[in-house]
């Protein structure tokens, strides 16, 4: 009994370095040269761990929590799918780096998507988002943030947080020129990207 008791925890010791070892932040050199599966059928079938993921176009309509089982996720594509929210619990693939979710009917950025704190890239453009959390400030290692194309109308201070932003995309958005430059003050070393500036509130044609 004793020897089985044993086997079983060596058993599981192995198991949690194996999950150890495979557990990390991918470089953009080491990304590029890693398969990216396009499918959840190839990737439930893969062997090996699982680090980008494009599900864009794939006529989901709500997010599949298969995704959820790809711990080891460093980018995850889903654009142009109408999703309408991103749960929480995507705050478990705690690797990711990229997360692009744009024209999928999103009304709001979720409190999961902001304890991601090792993404680098964050696309939402084409949405339907309205308040910029002030929570955004938790996503420090933050290099471009995309939110083009939305009806915002808050724009917090915690913007001013992300000290490694070097690009952010704010096409196409209802702003006034008092928000371009209190946006463009908090973020002096960001290229941020805008349209004219409205006579009119935030959001708002």
């Amino acid at each position: 009994m004793n020897k089985t008791i044993s086997r079983l925890v060596i058993l599981m010791l192995c198991l949690l370095t194996v999950h150890t070892v495979d557990a990390q932040i991918l470089s953009r050199a080491e990304l590029d040269t890693t398969k990216v599966y396009t499918s959840l059928k190839s990737a439930l079938r893969a062997t090996e761990p699982v680090y980008r993921l494009d599900l864009s176009r794939k006529k989901l309509t709500s997010f599949p929590p298969e995704i959820l089982g790809f711990t080891q996720l460093n980018e995850l594509r889903l654009n142009k799918n109408k999703l309408g929210v991103i749960p929480n619990e995507i705050r478990s693939l705690a690797f990711l780096q990229t997360l692009e979710c744009v024209h999928c009917e999103l009304d709001s950025i979720s409190p999961g998507i902001l304890d991601l704190t090792e993404l680098r890239r964050l696309d939402l453009g084409d949405n339907y988002i309205r308040v910029i959390p002030e929570q955004i400030e938790q996503l420090t290692e933050l290099e471009l943030l995309a939110l083009w194309d939305n009806p915002i109308n808050v724009y917090p201070s915690g913007l001013g947080m992300l000290e490694k932003l070097k690009f952010f995309d704010l096409l196409h958005n209802q702003m006034n020129a008092d928000t371009q430059e209190r946006v463009s003050l908090m973020l002096p070393k960001t290229r941020i990207i805008y349209s004219a500036p409205c006579r009119c509130p935030d959001g708002e044609n």
